[in-house]
C-alpha cells in the first residue's frame, strides 16, 4: 500500500477531565511515569482511569498492550481497549482501531470496518485518519474505488502538513488521478512533501523539474517556502 501507518499514536498534548478528581489524577500520573519508562507504574495508573471509563485513559492502555510497555503485549486486549476509547469518540483511538481492521493486528482484517473508523476520526480532522481514508478510496480497499473522493481526503491532510498525503495529493496532480493535471501544484506538494523527507515525493518531485520552465519552479519552491497548515498538525511525540 502506498499508506504505510507503522507507527501508533498516543496524545499527550491535551487531557480530558475525568468525571473526577482523582480520574484526572490518575490519567496525569500514568502520563507522567510513561515519559519515564516507567510503563508498569503507567499501566497501574492509566488502568485505574480506564476501568472507570475514562477514554484517553483506554486508548493510553491500548497502546501499552500494542507495544508490550508494562504489561504482556496483546494486540487483540489492545483493540479491545482501542474499542471502548473509539465508541466514546476519541479520535486516536478510532483511527488505531482502523489501522488494526486494515493490517488485521489483533483482530480479524477488514477494509471495510476500517473504512469506518478511518472516516469517524478524519470527520474529527485527523490528519493520519484522512490520509489512511483516502488511500482505501485509491485503491479500492472496502469501499468502491473513487479516485476524486481520494483527492478530497488528501488535500485535507496535506493541507494539515500530513508528508504523505502531500506526496499522494503532488502525485494524483501529476498524472491527472481523481483531478484536473496540473504539474505546477504537483510540484508544489511534492516539493512540501521532500522538505518533511518523504523519499518518494523527493524522487517524483525531481522527475517533473525536468518538464517544468525554471520560472515555474522558482515560483514555486518560493510559495512552498512561504506555505504554512490550515491547520497545525502535530505529530504526537511518544509514536
Amino acid at each position: 500500500m502506498y499508506y504505510r501507518a507503522s507507527r501508533v499514536l498516543l496524545w499527550i498534548g491535551v487531557l480530558l477531565l475525568g468525571t473526577t478528581s482523582m480520574l484526572c489524577a490518575d490519567t496525569a500520573a500514568g502520563l507522567q511515569a510513561f515519559r519515564k519508562a516507567d510503563y508498569p507504574a503507567a499501566y497501574r495508573e492509566w488502568r485505574a482511569a480506564a476501568d472507570q471509563g475514562q477514554a484517553e485513559a483506554q486508548y493510553n492502555l491500548g497502546i501499552l498492550y500494542l507495544k508490550g510497555l508494562g504489561v504482556a503485549r496483546n494486540p487483540e486486549e489492545a483493540f479491545r481497549w482501542f474499542l471502548l476509547a473509539a465508541d466514546q469518540g476519541q479520535a486516536d483511538a478510532q483511527f488505531q482501531a482502523g489501522l488494526m481492521r486494515e493490517k488485521g493486528i489483533g483482530v480479524q482484517k477488514d477494509y471495510g470496518q476500517a473504512q469506518v473508523w478511518f472516516a469517524l476520526a478524519a470527520e474529527r480532522g485527523d490528519a493520519e485518519a484522512e490520509a489512511a481514508l483516502a488511500e482505501l478510496f485509491e485503491q479500492g480497499y472496502g469501499v468502491q474505488k473513487d479516485l476524486a473522493r481520494a483527492v478530497y481526503w488528501y488535500k485535507l491532510a496535506a493541507e494539515q502538513g500530513q508528508a504523505q498525503a502531500e506526496f499522494r495529493l503532488g502525485f494524483c496532480y501529476s498524472a491527472g488521478r481523481g483531478v484536473g493535471k496540473d504539474l505546477v501544484k504537483a510540484y508544489f506538494w511534492l516539493t512540501l512533501a521532500s522538505k518533511q523527507n518523504n523519499q518518494d515525493g523527493e524522487k517524483l518531485r525531481s522527475e517533473l523539474a525536468r518538464k517544468l520552465s525554471p520560472d515555474d519552479i522558482t515560483k514555486t519552491e518560493l510559495s512552498a517556502a512561504e506555505w504554512k497548515p490550515k491547520t497545525a498538525y502535530v505529530q504526537n511525540p511518544l509514536r
